[in-house]
């Protein structure tokens, strides 16, 4: 099957906001064909690449995080801070709510509907802060899961 070069991009971009955010919360703003996702997926490891090798991390902990299991090993969670802060929406001290609604502008292409609770999302997340990076990585999924819960998203993990 072929692809054109928009709905590539959007694979990606959907996959890149997934992945960082929380993985659900994008399937609860946007629906991705499955054979997008799959390709998503695939551009998603790519882009881990340089986290798995500053991490440590190995390939199963890599399909751990594309496939949105949480995170639970030391290195789980350095893995999905890693991504967070390539992403900017960590600093590895504390939750980026700039980088979030950023990502999210990129994502939800001006549905300025869902960017109301995207912004709502960034605000109860905004005060999120731990000075170990990897647990702060746990802390922000953790905070953007009940946020998004709050707001009648139901995400997955």
């Amino acid at each position: 099957m072929t692809y054109s070069l928009v709905s590539k991009f959007e694979a990606i971009t959907n996959m890149k906001f997934f992945a960082v955010v929380s993985f659900c919360l994008a399937f609860a703003f946007v629906s991705v064909k499955t054979d997008d996702m799959e390709e998503a997926k695939e551009m998603l490891r790519g882009l881990a690449a340089e986290c798995k090798k500053q991490e440590g991390a190995s390939d199963d902990d890599v399909d751990g995080f594309v496939n949105d299991v949480p995170p639970q090993t030391r290195t789980e969670k350095c893995l999905a801070g890693c991504m967070q802060e390539q992403f900017g929406l960590s600093n590895g001290k504390a939750f980026q709510e700039d980088g979030f609604v950023e990502i999210s502008k990129m994502i939800l292409k001006g549905d300025e509907q869902k960017m109301v609770v995207a912004r709502e999302i960034a605000a109860d997340c905004k005060d999120v802060a731990n000075d170990d990076r990897c647990e702060l990585a746990v802390d922000i999924l953790n905070c953007v899961k009940a946020s998004a819960e709050k707001h009648g998203i139901s995400l997955q993990h």
